[in-house]
């Protein structure tokens, strides 16, 4: 059975809105996915925090909480290149432990983490009318959530 037949789903967002301008584009994205998904409602929350560096420890906190359970979960942010690699540093260190979370705790998980070379870049990646990367983040947490149903639910 898949998941776009039980009545509903809930899935965080965890965004680092150190660019709110691009994070305001991405969670747009990624909700506008959710709520068009077939036939299941999909409930969201939204947490922000400083930065991309700062997502992973957000889900991670929910995920060990006891307050609330989630479907899946969604990591949303930006790293733009600057005068130095520190970018590439965040880049990494985000992307693996992202992936550690994802299978350690066998989560469903969206990457939506933005990496790029200048903020142009970055506003079109981020645009759900451009690359929508926001939106790409939700669609893959939703086809994960049906992996996981089939396999562990």
């Amino acid at each position: 059975m898949g998941v776009g037949m039980q009545n509903s789903l809930s899935v965080l967002i965890a965004v680092g809105d150190f660019y709110p301008e691009i994070s305001k584009l991405m969670i747009a994205g990624a909700v506008a996915r959710l709520q068009s998904y077939g036939a299941a409602s999909v409930w969201h929350e939204v947490i922000a925090v400083p930065g991309s560096f700062e997502v992973p420890a957000a889900i991670s906190f929910a995920i060990m909480s006891d307050r609330e359970r989630y479907d899946g979960y969604i990591a949303l942010g930006c790293i733009v290149k600057g005068a130095t690699n520190h970018h590439n540093v965040i880049s990494s260190s985000v992307s693996a432990s992202l992936g550690d979370i994802a299978v350690q705790h066998a989560v469903p998980l969206g990457f939506g983490i933005i990496t790029s070379d200048s903020m142009e870049l970055a506003m079109e990646r981020a645009d759900p009318n451009g690359k929508d990367v926001g939106g790409n983040a939700a669609a893959a947490v939703l086809r994960m959530i049906e992996l996981y149903k089939r396999f562990l639910g």
